[in-house]
């Protein structure tokens, strides 16, 4: 009975499928294959989401859209009160006329000692609210707005990561510290005294070059506390009513809207909500789960063994009085030495204790005294209570606290988010996890059972489960409409094969892991490249060749590693001997058992105790010669600790080997986006499997696939179709191939005691396969997801500022950039007193003023270097406040949405309109305009509308009479014209590469007889 097979390759911005035809257990022949093309989730050498970028930037224009609302808010206060010039309410010049008033850093100082006026009064409360700061309490920080008031509410909406924010809080503290300790040595008793005796040229805003003025807001209510109390004895009008309002403007913090909308209901109790992480309860569950999960082991030994009930007594303890417990931390209480090794050391640096308990525990010196009924209920209060004049008030009356205390407590920040289960479910599993049972055991004890998942069959893909992962987020959405495509064209597939790629489950920080250590490798290759030739010109005897492979690579590498030792007898290995043939690279498992090809299972060894050990593990072969194993053991005690998985299969025993069932693992990945896609490819019906794919480009090689897609020797990478071939090795590799691998392998190992993979007789799965490859691949259409979107892109994407501030120091030469032209000429005036040198013009001590003669020029707006004024045309590329005004233009260079090509009826002249991703956007919206299709395909009397182009669309060229597939790679609104590549090329720049630069012109499109196509996710043309 025949059977379709369907092959996936999943990476961070392709799929690559292969659907086969199965006979009695072996593929047949290919139905289909192909490979669909999107775009990253991820910036691509940042490693961040391409939304970060956007929020971050909408973050900031929020942070001064509120400062500057509430600037307006004290302005009119203030101006009601006649503290400052009526005159501001209509001048469009207001810094003019606050600056005539006087330096407000200045009149800060003078306020502290002398009456000031009414209108320096009102300057000096104005200037207060620009420089609002956040609580220090607070961990939210973003650049140089950290210290304003209106930054803790635009993040708690976006809920930032803790864990980087306690980063940049450390760093936070340490400015404010200075800054703090600086004020005390000058003897100034406020910030703004400090400030106004920094020099005149020393700019006091954060984004001045080397300067960190970070600010709490304990600094700012002190300032206005002493100004206030000198000034109300000479205005009257200081009441005690106008001060709640001038603190309310400048200090206000509204609470961050609620998000309940966004929390899942409990897991074991769907109609309860789920508890909050600060919770007691949680807590305890949290570290009870980890608790109840540690296994530990010897540093290198071969089983694996759990906590006593006494053992996890001790850390329960441990736990309940710390926020954070290291693993140092845990063999300390225990009584462990260093060598020993906890299960979650591996993928944790610290667990997470009682945070809830050692916070308030700080403020709160009798915590532990109030029993744990009271704890709990004080905890609730603290949560509960959001209004501080209520919980002080709650704090004062019926806990007894004093006024010290109750401030403390009213000023903690407790750990947000929720658990994923309810107060219900928690206390029901609590007493379980007590006893020392796991969750699958305390969720029986407790009454809910095991964990079962029904899941009903589809015909075809819903939508995608959510995740916080940008990549996987992207991956499936495309996976979705791959798979109901190939359902609509070939109905459901009976098995699917997914092999998943590993930088689909990569944050920034693995990342950039994976980075450094290719780096490292790089490196290491390089030094093993030097020292084979070095060895090679010193040592003609060893007839060494003159190929430098990847073993040469492999041997240094395993040299370094093994402090150039042998593994086995633990005898130095010179480096001329290194390359030689009593040298050789040996498994430490054997690969017929474990299917391990890996850094981590290869040694290096002399051939002869390589031939010693033959197909037994380490401990097997050496464990009965005692001398020579306490070597061996002494010789691993000095590798790295990152070679910690490389050593423990010295101690894994034939049995441990087969039991743990490499090939199952080998077929089964258990990474989290791997489980993630099972799951949500089971409601199929098909049989689902995901493969790690370890074997895929060894499989592939010795097919000899790998010059099909781009003609190349090696696998071509240039050639999107790569993701196709490689789907289709996929798609053949099931228990079975494992199985006769095996075998084969085993066979080998037999005859020789240095396995070489290529030495495997691998056939492929059937006798035509690389013949029928190769003639799907010529009629295969490679899917480019166009981009029709018109928002989603990074926000440098969307448009970037043209003009931008520049200081005026030595190194200044842009006059003629200068976009005010009266600062221009300033500039210009200046530099010509100093013959041209602006070392000399703008050195420390000299000042430019403005033509007022009172305002120092420090800083000036330029226009970027490939930019003129002439081109910065309001109407197209500016950004205008609520009245109209432009106050700054944005460019869209090479962020073109779609071009509208046009044909002109009477004369056939085409012409070409380019929409920028903004007007696309406006058009889509309604912004500025009525809603309207973001492609205008409307025709007037004398322009008959042809097509609209956007990046990635599929079109077709004739090329000797036939008609060949372009993707549109490029819109290029200066030069008029659409820049074509080859729907499979990957990679641009070959000197070989098919780049076609379409003109919007009547030539052009006689010539080329330019179609565009529609294409669905698997390439078929659709109309």
């Amino acid at each position: 009975m025949s059977k379709r097979v369907l092959g996936l390759d999943l990476s961070a911005n392709a799929i690559g499928w292969a659907l086969l035809e199965e006979m009695h257990g072996s593929s047949n022949r290919i139905i289909d294959l192909g490979c669909r093309i999107f775009s990253k989730a991820l910036e691509e050498k940042a490693s961040s989401s391409k939304d970060a970028e956007r929020r971050n930037a909408g973050l900031i224009r929020r942070i001064l859209q509120r400062r500057a609302r509430r600037k307006q808010r004290m302005l009119n206060y203030l101006l009601k009160l006649d503290l400052l010039p009526q005159e501001l309410q209509a001048s469009s010049k207001p810094g003019a006329i606050l600056n005539q008033i006087g330096n407000p850093y200045h009149l800060r100082a003078k306020a502290l000692d002398q009456k000031l006026s009414r209108h320096e009064l009102g300057r000096v409360i104005l200037h207060l609210v620009h420089h609002g700061s956040l609580p220090r309490s607070r961990k939210t920080l973003l650049g140089d707005v950290v210290d304003d008031p209106d930054a803790l509410a635009v993040l708690a909406e976006l809920g930032e990561d803790h864990a980087e924010r306690g980063k940049e809080e450390m760093a936070f503290k340490k400015d404010v510290e200075a800054i703090r300790t600086a004020i005390k040595e000058t003897g100034c008793r406020t910030l703004g005294e400090y400030l106004s005796r920094l020099d005149l040229r020393d700019c006091k805003r954060n984004r001045a070059l080397g300067m960190h003025l970070r600010t709490d807001r304990q600094m700012y209510q002190d300032e206005l506390e002493l100004i206030w109390q000198q000034q109300q004895y000479h205005h009257a009008l200081l009441t005690e009513q106008v001060k709640k309002q001038v603190e309310s403007i400048i200090f206000y913090q509204r609470l961050p809207k609620s998000r309940t909308d966004r929390v899942n209901r409990c897991a074991l109790e769907p109609k309860r909500k789920p508890a909050g992480m600060a919770r007691l309860e949680s807590q305890r569950f949290r570290y009870l789960q980890a608790i109840n999960s540690l296994t530990y082991c010897e540093d290198c030994a071969e089983h694996e063994a759990f906590l006593s009930a006494g053992q996890k007594g001790r850390l329960v303890s441990l736990f309940e009085s710390e926020a954070e417990v290291s693993f140092p931390m845990m063999r300390a209480a225990l009584g462990f030495d260093e060598a020993m090794e906890f299960n979650l050391e591996r993928s944790n640096k610290k667990l997470k204790g009682n945070v809830t308990a050692c916070r308030i525990r700080k403020v709160l010196s009798a915590w532990n005294d109030l029993g744990a009924e009271k704890q709990q209920a004080l905890v609730e209060d603290l949560l509960t209570i959001n209004k501080k004049p209520v919980l002080e008030k709650r704090l004062a009356e019926h806990w007894g606290f004093d006024p010290v205390t109750i401030a403390s407590l009213c000023l903690l920040e407790f750990e947000p988010g929720h658990c994923h289960f309810s107060v219900k479910a928690i206390n029901k599993l609590l007493p379980f996890l007590y006893q020392g049972q796991s969750y699958s055991d305390a969720r029986v004890s407790a009454g809910y059972g095991q964990e079962i998942q029904e899941r009903e069959i589809r015909n075809k893909l819903g939508a995608p489960p959510e995740t916080a992962n940008p990549v996987l987020r992207t991956g499936l959405r495309e996976l979705r409409r791959l798979i109901n495509a190939l359902i609509a064209e070939y109905g459901k597939p009976d098995a699917i094969r997914i092999r998943m790629a590993r930088d689909l489950d990569m944050n920034a920080r693995r990342q950039a892991e994976f980075i450094r250590q290719q780096k490292s490798n790089a490196r290491a290759n390089e030094e093993a490249m030097l020292m084979y030739q070095d060895i090679k010109r010193r040592n003609p005897h060893l007839n060494l060749t003159d190929s430098f492979d990847k073993t040469v690579q492999l041997k240094y590498r395993l040299w370094r590693d093994q402090q150039r030792r042998c593994a086995y007898s633990g005898l130095r290995i010179s480096p001329s001997a290194l390359f030689g043939s009593e040298v050789e690279i040996g498994y430490i498992l054997p690969y017929s058992e474990s299917l391990d090809d890996s850094y981590m299972n290869k040694v290096l060894c002399y051939r002869k105790e390589n031939s010693n050990k033959g197909q037994k593990t380490p401990i097997d072969a050496f464990g009965g010669h005692k001398a020579q194993w306490n070597k061996i053991v002494q010789n691993l005690s000095q590798w790295d600790r990152s070679l910690t998985p490389k050593k423990k299969r010295f101690f894994m025993t034939a049995a441990t080997v087969r039991k743990e069932d490499f090939v199952n693992k080998q077929l089964n990945d258990a990474r989290y986006i791997s489980r993630v896609a099972h799951g949500y490819l089971k409601q199929l019906g098909a049989d689902i499997s995901v493969s790690k794919g370890l074997t895929t480009a060894w499989i592939r090689q010795q097919w000899g696939l790998n010059n099909l897609p781009g003609g190349a020797s090696a696998k071509d990478r240039v050639d999107y179709r790569h993701h196709a071939v490689d789907a289709l090795v996929v798609a053949c590799i099931d228990r079975p191939f494992y199985t006769h691998l095996i075998e084969a392998a085993r066979d080998l190992e037999h005859k020789q005691s240095q396995l070489n993979l290529d030495d495997l007789p691998i056939e492929p799965a059937w006798q035509t396969l690389r013949e029928d490859l190769q003639h799907a691949l010529d009629n295969m259409i490679v899917a480019h997801a166009p981009l029709l979107e018109s928002s989603g892109l990074s926000h440098g994407e969307i448009g970037a500022g043209k003009v931008y501030r520049r200081p005026l120091d030595g190194a200044f030469t842009q006059v003629n950039k200068i976009v005010d032209p009266v600062v221009k000429d300033i500039v210009r005036q200046h530099l010509d007193r100093y013959n041209g040198k602006p070392k000399a013009a703008f050195a420390e001590g000299v000042t430019i003023y403005h033509k007022d003669g009172k305002t120092p020029i420090r800083r000036v707006r330029i226009l970027r270097s490939e930019t003129t004024l002439p081109k910065l045309d309001p109407a197209e590329s500016g950004a205008g406040d609520k009245q109209g005004r432009v106050f700054k233009w944005l460019a869209y260079d090479d962020s073109f949405h779609h071009v509208e090509i046009l044909r002109n009826k009477n004369t056939g002249q085409y012409i070409g309109q380019f929409a920028t991703m903004t007007e696309a956007n406006h058009r889509a919206r309604g912004i500025g305009k009525q809603k309207q299709p973001i492609a205008k395909t409307g025709q007037t009397e004398q322009l008959e509308f042809v097509m609209a182009l956007h990046v990635n669309d599929m079109v077709s060229v004739e090329q000797d009479g036939q008609r060949v597939f372009y993707r549109v790679q490029k819109l290029d609104a200066d030069s008029r014209e659409c820049v074509l590549r080859l729907h499979s090329t990957a990679i641009s720049g070959r000197k070989d590469e098919e780049v076609i630069h379409f003109c919007i012109n009547e030539a052009s499109f006689g010539r080329w007889r330019l179609r565009k196509h529609r294409i669905n996710a698997i390439g078929k043309l659709i109309g």
